[in-house]
This record gives C-alpha cells, sequence and structure tokens, in this order.
C-alpha cells in the first residue's frame, strides 16, 4: 500500500527542550516521541530498584541463616522489585509514533522489537486530552492528563509522559493538520 506524500499544512518547531521529531516521510508525517531511557529520572528509578533488590537479598540471607522456613517471608517483596523492575524497564524503553496521511492516524508503540499498531480514519475519530492513570517511569500507575486518539468512545492514550509544553504542542499540531482533511 503506497501512500503519497502530504505536504505539511502546520508545522511549528517542538518545544525547545523536547526530544519529539517531526519528519515528513512517504507514509505520511510521523510524529516520534523517543525512549526517555536510563537517564535522569530513569537512571534515578533503576538505582532505587537495584537498592530494594539487594537490601532484600541480604534480609533473605540472614533469614536462611536464621531458619531457612522464614525465607518465606521475602518472597513477597523479590516479587514486588521484580515486577517494578520489568514495569519500569518495558516504560523506559517505550517509543511512540503517531501517523498522519491522507486519509488516517496510526498510532505505533514500540519497546525494542516489540511494536503494537492501531489504525484509524481521520473521520471517524477526535484527538483530545483525556484524565486517566498510565504507568509511570518507576513502573506505578500514576493520574494526570495526556493526550489520546478517540474512536468509539474509547481513548488510545500517548505521550503520557511527556511534558505539559510537549503535550500542548503535540495536541496543537495533530488537531490543526487533521483540521485540513
Amino acid at each position: 500500500m503506497n501512500k503519497e506524500t502530504i505536504q505539511v499544512p502546520y508545522a511549528p518547531s517542538v518545544p525547545d527542550d523536547s526530544k519529539i521529531t517531526l519528519t515528513n516521510e512517504s507514509n505520511g508525517l510521523v510524529l516520534r516521541i523517543p525512549p526517555k531511557g536510563f537517564k535522569g529520572k530513569g537512571l534515578i528509578t533503576m538505582i532505587v530498584i537495584a537498592v530494594w533488590l539487594f537490601t532484600i537479598l541480604v534480609w533473605t540471607v540472614l533469614l536462611l541463616n536464621m531458619k531457612p522456613l522464614y525465607v518465606m517471608y521475602s518472597v513477597p517483596f523479590w516479587a514486588i522489585g521484580f515486577w517494578t523492575l520489568i514495569k519500569s524497564n518495558k516504560m523506559l524503553r517505550l517509543e511512540q509514533f503517531i501517523i498522519l496521511d491522507n486519509s488516517s492516524i496510526t498510532l505505533r508503540l514500540k519497546r525494542g522489537q516489540i511494536a503494537d499498531e492501531r489504525q484509524f480514519a481521520i473521520k471517524d475519530v477526535d484527538v483530545g486530552m483525556v484524565e486517566g492513570s498510565f504507568y509511570s517511569f518507576t513502573g506505578l500507575n500514576k493520574r494526570g492528563q495526556y493526550p489520546a486518539i478517540i474512536y468509539n468512545n474509547e481513548a488510545f492514550g500517548f505521550a503520557e509522559r511527556c511534558s505539559a509544553a510537549e503535550k500542548e504542542w503535540i495536541m496543537n499540531f495533530i488537531n490543526t493538520n487533521l483540521a485540513g482533511k
């Protein structure tokens, strides 16, 4: 399915401190929200998780020396540590794409080689801010507002972990470009 390259009717510059990129490719306008990676909050989160797991390891060894059956007390704490590690790793590696072409808007979420994609006809969707919960960099639920593609009263959120300026820019960009369709 070969699509024609569309013209960018409105493409303001991205906020200064943003790593979001906008390209005009053969399959349409591609808005890329890069993964946060292991910098800043992500690095601090991983250090905290490592300290948690090390503390549980020391505690487990102490329990093992006291009475081997006592090790069972540490199992829930190991589970919490590994669950948080897995969720945090997924959030730090999450890369998001919004692709606009002449007839559709596509939301692609990618973690490494694994990608999940939804395509919507432009005439059937609204794009707006929604209030809800999402996974933060710590892998825990956080409430807040974020942009979403609304289709049949169901919201497909994206850019949850972006700054307020980035979210506003994304909403303005998408809605202005959708209005011309």
